[in-house]
């Protein structure tokens, strides 16, 4: 072997064996690879800014560009937001407030169709009966009158004497077919019904005003789902078991009023309470055209429509604070 041949250190693992200036070698490579890193993102810097210069893009674009990618702050605080919406108690909760509404608003819109041909009936018997007891009313005057008046007049006494015995046969007679008919009797009972169905319209409508806030998916926002689910809870057992009353209510009232009512005066009812929808319908839009013309007339002659009167009178003044002490 020759002497200028040096012995070459076997390969090994351990760092200790490594001699002390193949660390200070490793260390001078690393700066010099960092350095020539710093210079290319330097370099690669500068040419961005020089094409960008050279484009001349307006500042308002850029700033335009940059606005419309919304930062993944605002982002997260949105999905943060809404990400309720997909927790499973707000679905049981969005699934029964749907529920109970449905099932009031089914219960309200029968029960206000029943209530409108009963007020249709209502009104038909108090029309019947009025020209009955105002007939019968204006009748004995005259009859009176006659009796009282005779003398002065000097009216015969024959035709006094029919002329009563007319007007009495007539009062009884008229009186006798309006207790046959039992018209008080209807009208007592439908008056009565009418006030039930209102207790039961004004019940349902207490549970529809208590259910309103609910509909608000607002209030699930930042709020603990398990502990809102748990306070719909109490409201939902609460909402069931009143439920069972009101159709129980229900049943009962709609029993009454098919004993009222047959299915023949129900047609005739609904028949006419759709002549009386069209004819309200109508008067409705004649006083919506009148309005219009008034409006066109009010622009064309160009007069404001402030009417606040120029003297303010003592009881016009609202606020009582404002005034100087």
């Amino acid at each position: 072997m020759s002497k200028n041949t040096k012995s070459v250190p076997s390969a090994t693992n351990n760092t200790d064996d490594i001699p002390t200036n193949s660390v200070v070698n490793l260390e001078v490579t690393d700066k010099i690879i960092n350095k020539a890193h710093d210079e290319v993102i330097n370099k690669a810097a500068k040419s961005i800014a020089e094409n960008i210069k050279k484009k001349h893009i307006p500042e308002n674009i850029i700033q335009a560009l940059v606005s419309s990618k919304p930062p993944t702050d605002q982002k997260s605080n949105e999905e943060d937001r809404h990400s309720y919406k997909q927790t499973k108690e707000f679905i049981i909760f969005k699934n029964e407030l749907h529920a109970l509404i449905n099932n009031n608003m089914f219960i309200l819109k029968e029960c206000k169709s029943t209530k409108r041909l009963l007020d249709i009936k209502y009104s038909e018997l108090n029309t019947y009966i009025s020209y009955i007891q105002i007939s019968v009313i204006v009748l004995s005057t005259v009859s009176g009158f006659l009796q009282s008046t005779k003398n002065y007049f000097d009216t015969t006494e024959s035709i006094v004497s029919v002329s009563g015995i007319t007007i009495s046969t007539y009062i009884s007679l008229i009186l006798s077919v309006s207790k046959y008919y039992k018209f008080d009797e209807q009208k007592e009972r439908i008056h009565n019904l009418r006030e039930k169905y209102a207790n039961l319209h004004n019940k349902i409508e207490y549970r529809m005003d208590i259910l309103g806030p609910h509909t608000k998916e607002e209030l699930w926002e930042h709020q603990d789902v398990t502990e809102k689910l748990n306070e719909w809870s109490k409201i939902k057992i609460a909402m069931d078991e009143e439920y069972l009353i009101l159709i129980e209510t229900k049943q009962a009232l709609t029993t009454e009023f098919e004993s009222i009512m047959d299915s023949k005066a129900r047609n005739d009812n609904y028949i006419k309470d759709r002549t009386l929808v069209l004819h309200n319908r109508r008067q409705l839009f004649n006083a919506l055209v009148k309005h219009k013309s008034l409006e066109e007339e009010i622009k064309t002659k160009n007069i404001s429509t402030n009417f606040t009167s120029a003297i303010q009178l003592p009881d016009d003044d609202l606020n009582n604070w404002d005034d100087p002490i």
